[in-house]
């Protein structure tokens, strides 16, 4: 079944920001309804087929996005720094080392007082690991969330409150 102007245009605008809620607002949906829109199998389908185009123009594909994601979940701290314990010079770190950078501060500072000699500190900020794993993790189904609804007989019986 084609989609309406207003399902292309929810789609266009889901695609933008992957917010359902969102894309349905902007269109004139009502926001509850983005949960039904994105359950249409035509509109499903228009999306996936968007993300496709979005990741081809983008050169990317979902091997990729799950490579970067290993290389920060497990990344080695010890590829920055050569045998002696010295941090690499930047221009130096592979590719892989230097994509587990999240910043680097360089502070030129007297550190001994009186002894004349400026010294250099460098600051590594390395990528946090955990969301890396935890994305992983739920892309390999090892972490599941579990949604705990408790009614108490009374609520039941009443027919308030019960489960859907």
């Amino acid at each position: 079944m084609p989609l309406t102007a207003k399902q292309r245009r929810f789609v266009a605008e889901y695609l933008i920001h992957m917010n359902a809620t969102r894309a349905a607002k902007t269109c004139g949906y009502h926001p509850k309804m983005a949960a039904q829109l994105l359950a249409k199998p035509s509109i499903k389908a228009a999306i996936a087929t968007g993300t496709a185009k979005q990741l081809e123009k983008a050169e990317l594909t979902a091997q990729m996005v799950k490579d970067r994601l290993r290389l920060l979940a497990f990344q080695d701290i010890r590829q920055l720094f050569d045998a002696d314990g010295n941090l690499r010079p930047v221009h130096e770190l592979t590719d892989d080392a230097a994509a587990m950078v999240g910043g680097i501060e360089v502070i030129i500072k007297n550190a001994e007082a009186g002894d004349g000699v400026t010294d250099r500190v460098h600051k590594i900020k390395v990528v946090d690991p955990v969301k890396p794993l935890e994305m992983l993790a739920k892309h390999f189904k090892l972490l599941t969330e579990v949604h705990e609804h408790r009614f108490s007989l009374e609520d039941l019986v009443a027919g308030s409150n019960a489960p859907e």
